[in-house]
């Protein structure tokens, strides 16, 4: 009797062992409410830790991941922009302070680019490396371009805008306009 009380004990071991191969979620809970009591004040030191580093950032505009490049904004709100400019003899001309930092403010922004520029008179814009003024369309205004002419060439309905004449840093190229 021994014998058949011994082999079905192991049977009935093996049988609760192949039933509990799974996670046992109460035993789980009861582990992590136990970790949780345990360390309350690490983790509650830790969440004032995280929140207090957003709450920073938040306040010093702290932007991560941002092309420094341009003019810093990443989340609409408005940003510095410092030009150090090195001292050139004669170099106090609009034109030459345009030259220096406007073009750079506008890296990789395009369409900001071309705002700024339609708001230049025909000196500036061509005093800068990065408009053209251009007859377009039968108007003249100051666009975004280069030495290859506007870089926005379509009308908002994405028909061609005909290109007539532009300038670029006071060099003509085109159908240009007889002195």
């Amino acid at each position: 009797m021994n014998a058949v009380n011994s082999i079905n004990n192991t049977g009935a071991n093996n049988a609760g062992i192949n039933n509990n191969i799974g996670i046992d979620l109460i035993e789980l809970l009861e582990r992590l409410g136990k970790y949780f009591i345990e360390n309350i004040v690490a983790i509650c030191i830790m969440v004032v830790m995280i929140l207090g580093a957003l709450v920073y950032q938040q306040i010093m505009y702290v932007q991560h991941g941002v092309d420094i490049s341009g003019s810093g904004r990443a989340s609409g709100k408005p940003a510095q922009t410092v030009v150090v400019e090195p001292f050139l003899p004669g170099s106090d001309s609009l034109d030459a302070k345009l030259k220096a930092g406007f073009c750079k403010s506008y890296l990789g922004k395009p369409a900001e680019l071309e705002t700024e520029c339609g708001k230049m008179s025909k000196n500036s814009c061509t005093a800068t490396s990065c408009c053209v003024w251009a007859r377009m369309g039968g108007a003249e205004s100051c666009v975004s371009g280069n030495e290859y002419g506007p870089i926005f060439k379509n009308n908002p309905d994405g028909s061609p805008k005909p290109l007539d004449y532009y300038y670029f840093e006071n060099k003509c190229s085109g159908n240009c306009p007889k002195p």
